[in-house]
């Protein structure tokens, strides 16, 4: 089992990196990785319920600390989808900010609902663990999950504690974001207009490509990207998307760079000939 989930969890890294490459953003993202780790969860399902544990210990193991790393992971990026569908429509950052500060209060509040739970985990206890932690057919009403209806895949507490798990990631996401926000305004009082990009967005968003194709700037596609927004002082939007359009252009797929090219070796062959006179 061990080798097996070791295995699997790498993969749904992996996967998630990937993604995270990818350059896409915002709620595609979070769906994207929600049904990638949706697919994974369920290899891993399938292994469990065609698995004999060795004994109850590995069972405990398996419940308290495998499957949650799994399941915590698939209701994070699910809870950043509702997040990121009632996000307010307005962009004003200081709106949004106050919008995920108050999202963050309420899975604060989600977390610290069950208290003697929480005490448990945090507290490293064991001694309730074959309770807690085995499907067991000894009579133990603590915890009533709402999402392993399976009793052959659930414990009493196994969703409980990947809940936990994933209302502390989803704090943590949206305390980034709102730090994003708050630098971005900071930023924008110091440096706003310096530099203004007057080519089409398409231009950019080739060059932010062929930066993170050429390895130049050792960053993820999409911090690239915010890194040239911020720099020209534009919007780039869902850049993802127009490289979509660039690959099934009927002509060169990389416009912008083949006039850039054109305009530098114009540059050069101009003061070639300056130089001659």
């Amino acid at each position: 089992m061990n080798k097996f989930t070791k295995e699997l969890y790498s993969k749904m890294q992996s996967t998630i990196h990937e993604i995270s490459n990818s350059g896409i953003s915002g709620f595609d993202y979070y769906r994207t990785c929600y049904h990638e780790t949706l697919e994974i969860s369920k290899k891993l399902k399938s292994y469990i319920l065609n698995y004999r544990f060795s004994d109850q210990r590995e069972e405990i193991i398996f419940f308290k600390d495998v499957k949650p790393k799994f399941q915590s992971k698939l209701m994070y990026f699910n809870e950043l989808i509702q997040v990121e569908i009632q996000k307010p429509l307005i962009s004003e950052k200081r709106m949004l900010a106050k919008y995920y500060r108050r999202s963050s209060a309420h899975y604060a509040a989600l977390a610290s609902r069950n208290q003697i739970f929480l005490h448990y985990i945090r507290s490293n206890y064991e001694s309730g663990d074959h309770l807690l932690f085995s499907r067991s057919n000894e009579n133990f009403d603590f915890i009533h999950t709402d999402l392993d209806l399976d009793e052959k895949y659930s414990t009493p507490a196994s969703t409980e504690l990947s809940k936990l798990i994933s209302y502390q990631m989803v704090i943590e996401h949206l305390a980034e974001k709102v730090t994003e926000l708050i630098s971005v305004n900071e930023k924008d009082t110091v440096f706003k207009h310096k530099l203004v990009w007057e080519g089409p967005k398409v231009g950019l968003i080739e060059f932010g490509y062929a930066i993170h194709a050429l390895g130049a700037v050792k960053a993820p596609l999409a911090q690239i990207m915010e890194g040239l927004q911020f720099l020209f002082n534009i919007d780039l939007g869902q850049f993802y998307r127009v490289f979509q359009d660039m690959r099934i252009r009927q002509d060169s797929r990389t416009l912008y760079l083949d006039e850039a090219i054109r305009a530098v070796n114009k540059k050069m062959d101009e003061t070639d000939l300056k130089v001659k006179k």
